[in-house]
């Protein structure tokens, strides 16, 4: 994060699902970048872990353990920001959930925890914030999407169904609150070195996937995404509204 300095300082960053991935790389990136940091997450002992961290590095940061497919449970993620720091500046929409089958083998059950967490998480989560950026007429949102937005993939069809609607619940915001300070952008990555694919057998079982169906013929980095929310999140950015962009190789291009 040589590049950058203090980008973010003062900014309080809710984001949610920091236990792990490109959540928790959000987290320490933004930490370094002087924001306070709310993590959220149902592993409440990894994501204190996060929080710790950044507390010993010299950063400030809580962690609420928060079901994303609970609605008021997001309620009291975002209220008890507010509560501790008087205000929310930056929200980010991290939560999801990738099951692994074809769209006629999911069950009413599949359907719901999909769509509850990889989109209501995020629709609750931003009529909860932008109740208060209306108030303080400032305020960011950035929606964690995915290429698969716009790229069908055979067993993923429920989950690139909730990506999609992601997309358009992006513009809606961008739209409607624009005038009001607040500005809403998302980022799609594509296969990023976390999650499973930190798993050296699942690396190596979707070794031809990896290099036939992505350009750049690797994975990505939690990295390269916290560089991209760091554009997307700072001031130089603020004429970014409603924007979508594609971190993933190239591989929507195939």
């Amino acid at each position: 994060m040589a590049i950058y300095k203090d980008i973010l300082k003062g900014k309080v960053a809710v984001i949610t699902g920091t236990t792990s991935g490109i959540g928790k790389g959000l987290a320490l990136g933004f930490a370094k970048q002087g924001a306070i940091v709310v993590g959220s997450g149902r592993r409440e002992n990894l994501g204190q872990e996060v929080a710790a961290k950044i507390k010993s590095d010299g950063g400030e940061a809580m962690f609420i353990k928060t079901d994303v497919t609970d609605h008021l449970a997001i309620k009291h993620l975002i209220d008890e920001t507010v509560n501790t720091y008087g205000r929310i500046d930056i929200l980010v929409n991290n939560a999801a959930y990738e099951p692994t089958k074809l769209f006629m083998d999911n069950t009413y059950e599949d359907y719901r925890k999909v769509i509850d967490t990889n989109l209501g998480s995020y629709v609750m989560a931003s009529i909860y914030a932008l109740k208060y950026m209306k108030q303080q007429q400032s305020g960011k949102i950035l929606n964690i999407n995915s290429v698969t937005a716009i790229q069908q993939v055979p067993g993923v069809g429920m989950y690139s169904l909730a990506k999609a609607a992601i997309s358009n619940l992006t513009k809606v915001i961008a739209l409607e609150n624009a005038k009001d300070g607040i500005r809403c952008n998302e980022i799609n990555p594509g296969l990023i070195l976390a999650g499973e694919f930190e798993k050296a057998e699942v690396r190596e079982w979707a070794k031809e996937a990896i290099e036939k169906m992505t350009p750049v013929a690797r994975l990505g980095k939690v990295e390269e995404i916290v560089h991209a929310a760091l554009y997307l999140l700072s001031d130089e950015a603020d004429f970014c509204n409603g924007t979508s962009l594609l971190v993933d190789g190239g591989r929507h291009l195939i």
